[in-house]
């Protein structure tokens, strides 16, 4: 279940879009939380209903986060693609199915 960022959290959500150069929107802020509140690296589809927003929404906004350091995929052993928050601190592997991956920092 997706809940809203509180007012603090929303504040650290809107420095990391800011610092990254990225335009604010409501559905960036809501990934990026969502991201931020998970361990497991999870398939766009899932994102998309989690967050409850449609899943080229979704797609676009990973996409773009990629292509400013703020999150990766894996491949998983089933050609899933799943995808996770680069984030300092967090395990190296996907306590699902055990793959490892790699944070950039």
């Amino acid at each position: 279940m997706f809940n809203l960022p509180s007012g603090g959290e929303r504040k650290k959500l809107v420095s990391i879009l800011k610092k990254s150069g990225l335009p604010l929107t409501t559905s960036r802020i809501h990934l990026l939380h969502y991201l931020m509140q998970t361990q497991i690296p999870l398939t766009a589809s899932d994102l998309s209903q989690q967050v409850n927003l449609p899943l080229s929404t979704t797609h676009r906004n990973l996409s773009t986060f990629a292509d400013f350091g703020l999150v990766d995929f894996i491949v998983d052993r089933s050609s899933v693609c799943r995808w996770y928050l680069l984030t300092a601190g967090r395990p190296n592997f996907c306590p699902t199915c055990n793959q490892t991956y790699n944070a950039a920092y």
